[in-house]
């Protein structure tokens, strides 16, 4: 690792980083191109290894610390909210809806065809809008679909709920992903991802004690218990989205929760490993290189045997 800035005193990095980030302009935490950590000032000047492994441990802790917790939350909302309409269904939901056959089925099915369709474009949305306004906006919509749903007094209105929900949910799962991705080096994202994941197991253990003691209501403002279900989770989930504007941060060089020099030590990491800190620049032959890569279609194969 090349030291160009051994000289600088830490109130200078602050002074080039201000000017560095304001060269990028106004779009800086939306496109990029990944850094070379030689145009990085090096807060750590002058440290020994051993210094910088310390420093660099205690930061990727408070990393973890801000952003693991609070995203897990999200995918445990969102598994309990897709989850739940079995729980509806042993509280009455499908003789009230006058559902037969198949229809049960169907509604399930629906979900994840919107939900398929809409994934793979979600990652486009959330580079042109960032990741506090785009995780925000879905889970507020999610959350507000899924109260909605507990006013349905029809099979077509379940339907016509559970399509919208597939679209909104869609952009959470590979958002998070991508979104890790500007924060952790390639052999520290497993572990992340992981750990963000296993909140789906988490919500599956406790979904259906939930579901049933709200399906005490039954009655209650004259609406079944079912009803409850769907509309006392959906608010639950639009009031958590109204704190994620303030949880969420864009990029690590507008993170908050970092002083100016960790915003550096972030990115010098993640281009040290040829990785970018911010959205980088929409182009679609990546996504025809994705199309036509094997691994592609191989992993989806996978995934739908799991």
């Amino acid at each position: 690792m090349v030291n160009r800035e051994s000289s600088t005193s830490s109130s200078d990095n602050e002074k080039k980083l201000d000017n560095h980030v304001e060269r990028r302009g106004s779009k800086a935490s939306v496109h990029s191109r990944i850094e070379s950590i030689h145009d990085l000032p090096d807060p750590d000047a002058g440290k020994s290894p051993e210094e910088r492994a310390k420093i660099d441990k205690a930061l990727m802790w408070k990393v973890d610390r801000w952003l693991i917790p609070w995203l897990c939350l999200l995918y445990l909302l969102s598994f309990l909210d897709r989850t739940n309409i079995g729980n509806a269904r042993l509280a009455g939901l499908e003789e009230d809806l006058n559902m037969a056959g198949s229809d049960y089925n169907l509604s399930l099915t629906i979900f994840f065809i919107s939900y398929a369709l809409a994934e793979p474009i979600t990652n486009v949305l959330l580079k042109r809008f960032t990741p506090r306004l785009f995780f925000t906006a879905i889970i507020l919509l999610w959350g507000l679909i899924m109260t909605l749903m507990g006013i349905v007094t029809n099979y077509s209105g379940l339907l016509a709920c559970r399509w919208f929900l597939g679209l909104a949910e869609a952009g959470l799962f590979p958002g998070v992903n991508y979104y890790l991705s500007c924060w952790y080096k390639r052999s520290e994202l497993g572990l992340r991802a992981a750990t963000f994941f296993s909140a789906a197991a988490l919500a599956g253990s406790f979904g259906g004690l939930l579901a049933a003691a709200i399906a005490q209501m039954d009655g209650v403002g004259g609406k079944p218990g079912w009803a409850w279900i769907f509309i006392i989770e959906g608010i639950a989930t639009m009031f958590v989205g109204c704190f994620c504007w303030w949880m969420v941060f864009n990029w690590p060089d507008t993170a908050g929760f970092l002083t100016p020099d960790e915003r550096l030590r972030v990115r010098r990491r993640l281009a040290e490993d040829n990785q970018s800190s911010t959205g980088e620049e929409y182009d679609k032959r990546h996504i025809y290189a994705a199309l036509k890569d094997w691994k592609t279609w191989g992993y989806a194969v996978i995934y739908m045997g799991t």
